[in-house]
């Protein structure tokens, strides 16, 4: 049986983290016949082309996804297909299934964020205002030009990781930052305008599974009062948000998502 495994990564997606998590699902899975696995970048954020966008809403990254999950599907005409989706690429998947799940077997909402919270409104504010915007933006820029500021400015926020160094050289392309910092920019109207938190209650169950991490700034606790009834859903204690970024963490999420899926 062939199979086609997508993962729509976090805010900012930087598809390189995220491919030896990816790997890891694979390989657990342990899946006879071909698989194609692949992470989908967001619009204007490490795609092959280099996309100037004057704005970028989340609407325009949820129909960007589906072209391209819509495209992979036609071309490789797999029997099953498996999609992940972390963080804002949770969100993503959410709003894409009401047109999607015909043609999806298995949805995986990785810290299923549902939009700006308590937690975190006051830093996606930030990003609203256009003072505080423009000199993050310009914080950013400076510290990415200079190598060693930026090798230093992320292992002082992420540790001791593999991805210190390939993480400023992917949000060095053209356009990345002015992209990223236009999509958190709209954050509030447009997940109010999606309502995830009702698009949510629309999946069915039997073909969902939720993943979540202790103590998320990104997702609060209420979040699982949102899920559908009868869902099945594991706290995964000994991870963070941002996972993808350590081998045992990654390994662990894997290891929930394939025991999950082969118990089905």
């Amino acid at each position: 049986m062939n199979s086609l495994i997508l993962l729509i990564p976090g805010n900012p997606s930087i598809p390189g983290i995220y491919d030896p998590f990816l790997n890891q699902v694979v390989e657990d899975l342990s899946l006879s016949g071909e698989v194609v696995s692949k992470v989908l970048p967001h619009l204007g954020q490490c795609n092959q082309r280099t996309d100037k966008l004057k704005n970028v809403r989340v609407q325009d990254v949820i129909a960007d996804h589906k072209r391209t999950i819509n495209k992979l599907i036609e071309e490789h005409q797999p029997q099953q297909v498996f999609l992940i989706g972390h963080s804002l690429g949770s969100a993503v998947t959410i709003s894409l299934y009401r047109d999607l799940s015909p043609k999806i077997d298995r949805f995986i909402i990785v810290c299923p964020f549902l939009g700006p919270s308590p937690n975190n409104s006051r830093y996606l504010k930030m990003f609203q205002n256009p003072i505080t915007r423009m000199g993050m933006k310009g914080i950013t820029y400076s510290g990415l030009k200079i190598h060693k500021v930026s090798h230093i400015v992320f292992n002082n926020w992420l540790g001791d990781t593999p991805f210190n160094e390939h993480i400023p050289r992917e949000i060095r392309k053209p356009h990345y930052i002015k992209n990223f910092f236009s999509l958190v920019s709209n954050y509030f109207p447009d997940f109010e305008e999606l309502n995830i938190k009702e698009r949510v209650q629309e999946m069915d169950p039997d073909k969902t599974f939720f993943v979540f991490a202790p103590n998320d700034y990104w997702v609060p606790e209420e979040t699982i009062n949102f899920l559908p009834k009868n869902s099945t859903y594991h706290r995964c204690e000994d991870i963070g948000h941002d996972f993808c970024l350590r081998k045992e963490q990654y390994q662990s999420v894997s290891k929930v998502i394939s025991g999950h899926l082969k118990s089905i």
